[in-house]
């Protein structure tokens, strides 16, 4: 019976914090870090105002925890969509279309990291190129690194690379229309970045 409702207990407590990220999202991406309003945050989640300040000691706190939350599911939304696709061009494609998915179902989360990728606080930036290393090192090792492998993909500085291909897809993800539909078409970029990375067949004038 204890551990029943040590179980509910900590249910409720997801349940709260999720409600509490997804007011959080609404309000940092509506109004910016700065003038968000944290009394609205838990207002908007169904709760009274200060309730925020029982799970989180400060809104920076709060904007923190929801990066974290936000790099963690995005991960896991990507990696669970490329990681079972034997193909490394396959994944690449994937790795795009998942990425650019990911934003338009979490238009909130993603503006809240956008914003602040392009904001003046150097600390928070910082944060989260380190929260999103484990998608770094995917893009590396996962697809670079197998497709050299498999000879599909010239030889290149797979960290260097995966940073320059994480730069695009941050940067041309972030360009949304207002219902969250990026301004390019991910099937372009995927062209783009696979025309430079695949190895070039060689040509009738190479062998004479």
């Amino acid at each position: 019976m204890v551990r029943i409702k040590q179980i509910e207990r900590e249910q409720v407590l997801e349940q709260t914090k999720t409600r509490l990220f997804q007011a959080a999202a609404q309000e940092f991406a509506r109004a910016g870090y700065s003038d968000a309003n944290i009394n609205m945050i838990s207002t908007n989640a169904g709760f009274a105002k200060g309730t925020i300040y029982n799970y989180f000691p400060s809104k920076r706190a709060l904007l923190l925890a929801l990066i974290d939350t936000s790099a963690k599911q995005h991960f896991n939304f990507i990696v669970d969509r490329v990681g079972v696709i034997p193909d490394p061009r396959k994944r690449m494609e994937m790795f795009y279309q998942a990425g650019f998915d990911y934003v338009s179902q979490n238009l909130a989360a993603a503006r809240v990291m956008f914003n602040t990728i392009n904001g003046p606080d150097v600390t928070l930036k910082a944060h989260i190129f380190e929260v999103y290393q484990p998608l770094f090192q995917f893009v590396a090792d996962q697809i670079l690194n197998l497709g050299i492998e498999q000879g599909v993909f010239e030889q290149v500085d797979t960290a260097s690379m995966a940073l320059l291909l994480m730069t695009i897809y941050l940067g041309t993800a972030s360009q949304l229309d207002l219902d969250g539909r990026p301004w390019l078409d991910p099937n372009q970029i995927v062209d783009l970045v696979l025309n430079g990375l695949q190895k070039k067949e060689a040509t009738s004038g190479d062998h004479d």
